[in-house]
């Protein structure tokens, strides 16, 4: 039994997809126009990795802690000076313990009498 488009999808999984969407497109009316539109956000989507690629380890896990905690920066602006001074405390202790590597050491107790 053979499932009919079966082996075009077999050997390229978009042609399918792209087939489909240029079948669309084509039906909807639509011009080049939209098609430079998904090179700029192909672009946009290139600078988007390019901007996380640049940042340093300390930015990302500050940006991790954060979102663990479900803050922003502006929500750090936004508390008083007590307030920020402690998170800022927790975030500046947490990237010293995983840049030292302290991190992945912690709990790493094992029996070895067994």
């Amino acid at each position: 039994m053979q499932v009919s488009g079966y082996a075009s999808y077999a050997t390229n999984p978009y042609a399918q997809t792209r087939a489909s969407s240029r079948t669309s497109s084509t039906a909807a009316g639509t011009t080049d126009e939209s098609a430079s539109g998904s090179s700029a956000s192909k672009t946009s989507a290139a600078d988007a990795f390019l901007a996380e690629a640049r940042k340093t380890p300390a930015q990302r896990i500050r940006e991790d802690w954060l979102a663990r905690h479900k803050m922003s920066e502006d929500d750090l602006k936004t508390m008083d000076d007590k307030q920020r001074e402690a998170v800022e405390k927790d975030i500046a202790e947490e990237i010293k313990r995983k840049l030292t590597g302290q991190d992945s050491q912690r709990g790493a107790v094992v029996n070895l009498s067994a």
